[in-house]
């Protein structure tokens, strides 16, 4: 499990509004997304398949998002490489800040070892912070 937390200088309201937007439209709040298509949309959850580049390495995946107040759950139903599922968890801290916590709980398919990459998961909720901020 990878974790990082930051405090984002918005409402509880506004940040959860753009968790929301986040589960369509992920190229604004995590880095190297591309071809993001929407498989199915209902009131329980989202599935969705996109595309993540990084250092050129392109990967498509499938995730079942479910949300719920204050948290938004990727699970991971198609990758190449890992399974488990990201969790997006907020909380209010007073009216005008909020925590944003994001934590990875990946495993390789064949090793079962722990995803740790430690500074992925920090730029992707640095991103989703400044998107939030500046939107």
């Amino acid at each position: 499990m990878v974790q990082f937390s930051t405090t984002v200088n918005a409402s509880l309201e506004k940040v959860w509004q753009h968790l929301i937007l986040k589960i369509e439209k992920p190229e604004n709040f995590v880095p190297g997304v591309s071809d993001v298509i929407i498989l199915e949309k209902n009131e329980d959850f989202v599935t969705r398949k996109m595309t993540i580049t990084i250092a050129e390495n392109a990967t498509t995946l499938v995730e079942k998002i479910t949300f719920i107040p204050n948290k938004v759950r990727f699970l991971l139903l198609v990758h190449p490489k890992f399974e488990g599922y990201v969790d997006n968890d907020i909380k209010a801290i007073s009216d005008n800040e909020t925590e944003m916590t994001f934590t990875i709980n990946w495993k390789d398919k064949n090793t079962q070892s722990e995803f740790e990459n430690q500074e992925m998961v920090k730029n992707g909720v640095l991103k989703t912070k400044t998107f939030i901020e500046n939107n």
